[in-house]
């Protein structure tokens, strides 16, 4: 059982699932931000830009900082994109020894092992 995932329509906090309001009335990202890491809430994952990702129509979370998941409990194997932070799905090639990841927004190829390992 993880934290609550929670979606914002408007200037209102929504659970993810059941579409219930959880909190109206915020004025700015912060206070929102604020409450949600104050409540055990996560919100989707968006990119640099704003836009959250989508899988299959369905918003992606980021949980303990590197599992990702769908609103429906499903883990998914992505990685943020190094360029734009957009959502990175694993390339289908026959070669074991790489891990080619391809960004759906920009298009961007890379390796996240080796990503991880630069940094």
């Amino acid at each position: 059982m993880g934290p609550t995932k929670a979606i914002v329509i408007g200037h209102g906090l929504y659970d993810a699932v059941t579409r219930a309001l959880i909190k109206d009335g915020f004025t700015n990202r912060e206070d929102l931000a604020d409450y949600v890491n104050h409540h055990y809430m996560v919100l989707p994952v968006v990119d640099n830009a704003g836009q959250p990702w989508l899988l299959d129509g369905k918003p992606v979370y980021c949980l303990h900082g590197s599992q990702y998941e769908t609103v429906d409990d499903q883990r998914v194997h992505l990685a943020r994109c190094p360029d734009c932070g957009g959502m990175g799905v694993r390339a289908d090639e026959f070669a074991v020894e790489s891990d080619c990841i391809r960004c759906l927004a920009c298009g961007h190829e890379f390796d996240a092992r080796l990503e991880m390992m630069e940094t």
